[in-house]
């Protein structure tokens, strides 16, 4: 049996964003924010469906799957693979769009919701936290207390999960493994026997993938190899002394793939933020 990868744009999307499997992210969800009976999230509305990238790169880093459970709270949930240096400050303005988009002109501010942001990432985002998952609330400094409830941020960093997979023992565990290995893998193994990850491994089986849905994920696949490529020629140019010209000409490439921020391409490049911001305005 050959698995597609799950952290891909198409595939992340069928998997997470299916109201068919929405079972697979219930369980997802339940598990990534530690839910307990009487918490539990037990059904879920996918919000826009198609979620169509504008091109084929523009979703090369982020892919996302919104949706609403059955008090009506939101979830952003998000699949980033390219280092993207501020990653959590676009985690936080997003939110605060979420937030700030529930209300009409004449409604007040009861009727607001909570949004839960989800990010998976393929790359390390906290230098200071070795943990592969980080929590992060709104908490009162001095009482430790959550009064204010209606924003929540998950990070799952994919590069810092290094257990075995007979070391996954609870199912929050299990989902990372998935995450990050289900492409390397041949048949199911006996520690990820779980049915709704069996429902999981279901929906990235090649064999049930249509012909024109395999054709968009190898464009995908090709795609992230392009950008890849070209990023490590913008490094390679970066570390030396080469032409101003030169390193220009790659920043500008690199901005056409709209999927790094100008501190990225400048460090990688070896400009100042400056001429990359002003590469933008041109």
């Amino acid at each position: 049996m050959i698995y597609l990868d799950p952290k891909s744009d198409i595939a992340f999307k069928k998997l997470f964003g299916s109201a068919a499997h929405k079972n697979i992210l219930i369980s997802f969800l339940n598990s990534v924010l530690e839910r307990v009976e009487g918490e539990m999230i037990v059904d879920v509305t996918i919000n826009d469906p198609s979620n169509v990238p504008e091109t084929p790169l523009s979703k090369m880093s982020i892919v996302d799957v919104r949706c609403t459970d059955q008090h009506n709270n939101q979830y952003i949930v998000e699949m980033q693979i390219a280092t993207q240096r501020d990653y959590a400050i676009r985690a936080q303005y997003y939110t605060a769009l979420a937030l700030g988009r529930q209300l009409g002109s004449r409604e007040n501010y009861s009727k607001i919701v909570p949004v839960f942001f989800v990010g998976v990432l393929d790359f390390s985002l906290f230098e200071d936290d070795d943990d592969y998952i980080s929590h992060h609330l709104i908490l009162n400094k001095k009482t430790g207390t959550q009064s204010l409830r209606h924003s929540e941020f998950h990070f799952i960093e994919l590069t810092k999960f290094n257990k075995e997979i007979d070391a996954n023992s609870s199912i929050l565990d299990k989902w990372i493994y998935f995450l990050k290995n289900a492409e390397t893998m041949e048949q199911i193994p006996a520690a990820l026997k779980n049915p709704v990850l069996k429902d999981a491994f279901d929906v990235l089986a090649q064999g049930n993938w249509s012909k024109l849905e395999l054709e968009a994920y190898d464009r995908y696949l090709d795609s992230i190899r392009s950008a890849f490529s070209q990023l490590e020629t913008a490094e390679a140019i970066g570390r030396q002394e080469g032409k101003l010209e030169e390193k220009l000409a790659i920043a500008k490439e690199l901005l056409k793939l709209k999927v790094l921020d100008s501190a990225t391409i400048a460090h990688t490049t070896g400009l100042s933020i400056e001429q990359v911001e002003a590469l933008k305005k041109e």
